[in-house]
């Protein structure tokens, strides 16, 4: 009877593929957050609203809401992305540990995957969906579900944990916590309403994870080799003794 394996399985080639896609997802919120922080302020000619006013944050579109040149749109894709990304973490195999890791991502991609829709499709349509309602349930089922991925990983594969504890931030309790404490840390100042440079603190960390799950795609490959050398020697040094 086979064994049930507790520790989760994720290979480097999907650490690789979940890598790539978080850089993707980054680099579409760098432009997101270009055109809100960079862009706009060089040609701004409103005097009853400043660039910082909440109405222009494209990460969470709520009534009322104005967008930004492209800025949801770039932001949108790049959250899907970033669910795909997360959706490439779910381990593989039958045991217990992949079962529950296999939840906890799927659960974290769509609570992502929910916010960069809501963002794409009100920035097509000019307003706000109707998805913003369900976004106060993934406020909290998306930090629990990544919070829970890491702890699966925690023994087996500490790197994917560690990724999985950066993607906190892009959560919306992540968001608040980077307009709140690190962005003013970053800039020296704290908005009136939402502090400049927010969203690029989240792609920030959303890149770092990305590197992350990279070295830790090389520290499995290398892992992996030196088993297949170690078991070829010894079946080699048998075959001798034979």
């Amino acid at each position: 009877m086979p064994t049930l394996h507790t520790s989760p399985a994720v290979s480097p080639r999907r650490q690789v593929v979940a890598a790539a896609l978080l850089l993707g997802s980054a680099i579409l919120q760098y432009v997101a957050a270009a055109e809100r922080w960079l862009v706009a302020p060089a040609s701004w000619t409103r005097s009853d609203r400043w660039v910082e006013d909440h109405l222009f944050d494209y990460s969470y579109p709520a009534d009322p809401w104005e967008n930004i040149g492209a800025a949801a749109q770039w932001f949108g894709v790049g959250y899907v992305m970033l669910a795909l990304g997360v959706l490439a973490l779910a381990g593989t195999g039958g045991g217990s540990g992949n079962q529950l890791s296999k939840v906890s991502a799927v659960v974290a991609a769509m609570s992502s995957g929910l916010i960069g829709v809501h963002a794409f499709l009100s920035g097509v349509l000019g307003q706000p969906t109707f998805l913003q309602g369900p976004l106060a349930l993934s406020a909290v089922v998306g930090p629990v579900a990544l919070l829970g991925t890491a702890l699966v990983y925690a023994r087996s594969s500490p790197l994917t944990a560690l990724a999985c504890i950066l993607l906190l931030i892009t959560t919306v309790p992540g968001y608040l916590f980077a307009s709140m404490g690190v962005a003013p840390a970053v800039i020296g100042t704290q908005s009136y309403d939402t502090t400049p440079h927010t969203e690029t603190v989240v792609a920030t960390s959303t890149a770092a994870a990305a590197f992350v799950l990279m070295t830790a795609a090389m520290v499995s490959a290398l892992r992996r080799r030196r088993r297949r050398e170690g078991t070829a020697r010894f079946v080699q040094q048998n075959m001798i003794g034979a």
